[in-house]
């Protein structure tokens, strides 16, 4: 019993150092990351922007799901605030049509202190998405700006291997007839490397 007990305190003694002198070095500088994403999309002006077709008309597209789709990103750190570049894909199809999003943006990216290998962080990302749409009589691709704010919260693995467990963004979108409310949730995988 004396030797196992002598066994637990040498372990508990070496963990506890080994996170110390982790805790005493400066985070890594580098991070990119691979996502599942949902996003959904809803009109925030009250006009419609994909109209439901009447009696006796052809089906168009009309989305009533989460977009599923990915999202990578690289971000450089700077001590608890990183610049993000971030780009995604999330397409929508069910019997009626499909409709894809693909935004590229950047924006900055503020980290909580890490404890107990947890930590949060809040993001604001500006760019432009290509949002394309094919149904029955309604065919058009479009460019046009994005704004999200958004958050999460990371598990540290490793001393390079992060789960995000969440994030969530929400946002505006520029639609042919007015802004579009934007936004959803993702969880994946962070590696982080670069630091001392």
């Amino acid at each position: 019993m004396p030797r196992l007990l002598l066994l637990f305190s040498i372990v508990g003694g070496l963990t506890t150092l080994s996170y110390a002198q982790y805790a005493e070095d400066s985070p890594p500088r580098f991070e990119v990351y691979g996502l599942a994403s949902g996003l959904k999309t809803v009109d925030a002006t009250g006009t419609l922007v994909v109209v439901n077709p009447g009696p006796n008309s052809p089906l168009g597209f009309t989305p009533s799901g989460l977009a599923s789709g990915a999202r990578a990103g690289f971000v450089r750190r700077h001590e608890n605030v990183g610049l993000v570049a971030d780009l995604g894909f999330h397409k929508y199809s069910d019997r009626t049509g499909s409709t894809s999003l693909a935004p590229l943006m950047v924006g900055l990216r503020v980290y909580s202190d890490e404890h107990y290998r947890t930590s949060f962080f809040g993001e604001g990302l500006v760019g432009a998405y290509r949002w394309t749409v094919n149904s029955g009589n309604v065919h058009f691709t479009t460019g046009k700006g994005i704004v999200l704010g958004g958050g999460g919260m990371d598990i540290r693995l490793t001393r390079g291997l992060v789960w995000r467990v969440f994030e969530f963004q929400i946002g505006l979108a520029g639609a042919r007839n007015g802004p579009l409310l934007t936004g959803g949730p993702s969880t994946g995988i962070a590696y982080r490397f670069g630091g001392r």
